[in-house]
């Protein structure tokens, strides 16, 4: 029985996944997924013309992923609560086991063995991406919020970023039960969180003070 298009395609995404894990995108060669996959190498090309289209293809869900927490850094949705709200903390923590549950083999092909592709690169530029995002996203609370005082710079949120990948590897580096996970992850939170507030000494009464002259 002839395979469909879409189970070839599935074969050939498997069967270079699996090789990339175990070697790395450097160290694995067409030839070797197309022989993984029980395919002619030509047909590969049918459906990825080369190895980084490829590579990128089976990690471009959580690059997605990845770059939707970033750009959710929307200041009109903004409120200085979200920094200490149960609530918030709650969404962020689900927001991060999901991440880490969903795509465990993306973020470990992303962030161990990506070398030599067109994403060897990634962290550093989501870390200098997400330093720009942020730098506008606290520009733009302090102008919503005139009595802020903002005291971050930006190597700081820099830093923060690079705690953010710490995270992830740690989570995908080591077979942890989801009940720990969630206690790791809310711990983090709650750390960094509490972090943000101790940076932006307000009053917090002339501000929502301020919040309900605005919303008149």
């Amino acid at each position: 029985m002839q395979k469909l298009k879409s189970d070839i395609q599935k074969t050939i995404l498997d069967a270079a996944e699996y090789l990339f894990i175990r070697k790395g995108y450097k160290n694995t060669a067409m030839r070797e997924i197309a022989a993984k996959a029980d395919v002619g190498l030509s047909n590969i090309y049918n459906y990825f013309p080369n190895k980084d289209s490829l590579f990128r293809y089976i990690l471009q869900p959580v690059v997605d992923e990845l770059y939707t927490m970033l750009y959710n850094h929307d200041v009109s949705k903004a409120n200085l609560e979200m920094f200490t709200s149960h609530d918030y903390q709650k969404k962020e923590i689900e927001l991060y086991m999901a991440l880490a549950g969903r795509y465990r083999k993306q973020l470990k092909l992303l962030l161990f063995h990506a070398q030599g592709s067109s994403l060897g690169n990634f962290r550093e530029d989501y870390t200098n991406e997400m330093t720009r995002v942020i730098d506008i996203f606290f520009k733009d609370l302090k102008t919503k919020y005139p009595h802020l005082n903002i005291q971050v710079s930006n190597f700081f949120v820099h830093l923060n970023t690079a705690w953010l990948f710490t995270l992830l590897e740690e989570l995908v580096m080591h077979h942890i039960k989801k009940d720990d996970m969630k206690i790791f992850i809310s711990e983090y939170i709650a750390f960094e969180t509490a972090g943000w507030k101790e940076l932006m000494p307000v009053s917090y009464t002339h501000l929502r003070a301020h919040e309900t002259r605005s919303n008149l």
